[in-house]
């Protein structure tokens, strides 16, 4: 018997669909083969949004090395939902033990090694490929294995260069991936499973095809406390839009007791609006945000499902880089004057959250309701 391992449909856990429908004795007999171009591993461990916002290259590396190219991708267990019905991944390898092995018993015509900081670069070292881009760690350092890596290394590691930076991440990874960029935007499929759910929200919470509904995301993080609004500040905001829009507040894990706590306080108010449900899997949440005219949030993950969704989006920085983020003619952005003076700072600070003001974000709202597919609506 005889395995045709260059193959794409070939798969090492059990026969293929073809050889057990034709009921074939062995590869050789297999007239529907298609042997791969390129066999390219990708290795992206980081945060969800990180990852979703570098699923750009896909379609970059299909035109490169073409559409007979192999692609493994490589990710945290959390990001594997937002990649397993992508169809321009071929196998979708969650990081583990096994799979860490794994990808050192296999061969790779090229790697994209795109975290800047361990496991990652360790695994790259380890991985046998002919060409490999990226970084990889080199005695207690991360370096670049080549050139055009250089520059998102320099903005990542450097405050000083990153302030001034005005090349948006996408622009930064393609160039260390050798690619061409041309505005490609990230890659998100919401399954008919999904879409259901959505659906299902919608109806429950009688929700028509004519309401204007707004997102909000309340999230900010422990880590950057000030990279959006306060409850205090939502509250504001939720009085100014409730007696015109439907409102969803998004919600994590993580935003658990904060959103309890504005629900609590505007139901004190009568104002009764919708949220998700905080402990909804990635993709639900996903299909939540895909009901939403605009999304309204800071710099999180919400921002990057809301771009790979095509929605309108309003984007607020006080402590975070504008710059790097890519808006895809999307994305109004709302810049902190404060920014610079607390760039990238990891606490909560009262007048940074007062430096983008309530009328700021109805005023782009507004801007945006203009559009012709959206019936003005004057705030």
């Amino acid at each position: 018997m005889k395995w045709n391992k260059k193959c794409r449909f070939f798969d090492e856990r059990y026969a293929c669909d073809t050889l057990t429908s034709e009921n074939y004795k062995s590869c050789e007999e297999c007239r529907f083969a298609q042997e791969y171009s390129k066999k390219i591993l990708i290795i992206k461990l980081g945060a969800i949004g990180d990852v979703l916002r570098t699923t750009f290259i896909l379609p970059l590396l299909k035109k490169k090395y073409g559409s007979e190219s192999l692609i493994y991708w490589m990710t945290n267990p959390i990001s594997v939902d937002f990649l397993k019905d992508n169809n321009l991944i071929d196998k979708v390898l969650q990081y583990n033990l096994e799979n860490a092995m794994r990808i050192q018993q296999e061969k790779f015509d090229i790697l994209f090694a795109l975290e800047i900081d361990t496991p990652s670069t360790l695994l790259a070292n380890l991985v046998k490929a002919d060409e490999k881009y990226g970084y990889f760690f080199d005695n207690g350092t991360t370096s670049c294995f080549n050139q055009g890596a250089e520059a998102y290394l320099k903005t990542a590691f450097l405050n000083h260069i990153k302030i001034k930076n005005r090349r948006t991440y996408q622009d930064l990874i393609s160039k260390a991936c050798k690619l061409d960029y041309n505005k490609e935007k990230p890659m998100l499929n919401l399954t008919e499973k999904e879409m259901k759910f959505g659906e299902e929200f919608k109806l429950k919470h009688q929700l028509s095809h004519t309401d204007k509904i707004i997102g909000i995301n309340i999230s900010s993080s422990d880590r950057w406390a000030s990279r959006f609004f306060s409850n205090t500040k939502i509250k504001q905001l939720v009085r100014k839009l409730y007696n015109k829009y439907k409102i969803i507040i998004l919600a994590g894990p993580e935003e658990i007791e904060k959103r309890q706590q504005l629900i609590k306080e505007l139901e004190q108010e009568q104002i009764f609006i919708i949220s998700n449900n905080p402990k909804n899997t990635l993709k639900e949440f996903a299909a939540v945000i895909n009901l939403c005219n605009v999304i309204i949030c800071g710099d999180t993950m919400v921002l990057h499902l809301a771009s790979a969704l095509n929605k309108k989006i309003i984007a607020l920085f006080f402590v975070t880089s504008p710059y790097e983020i890519e808006d895809y003619n999307l994305m109004t952005k709302l810049i902190s004057p404060l920014l610079e003076d607390y760039f990238y700072i990891n606490k909560y600070v009262k007048e940074l959250e007062d430096s983008i003001t309530i009328e700021e974000i109805l005023k782009a709202l507004d801007s945006i309701l203009i559009d012709k597919n959206m019936p003005h609506q004057s705030l």
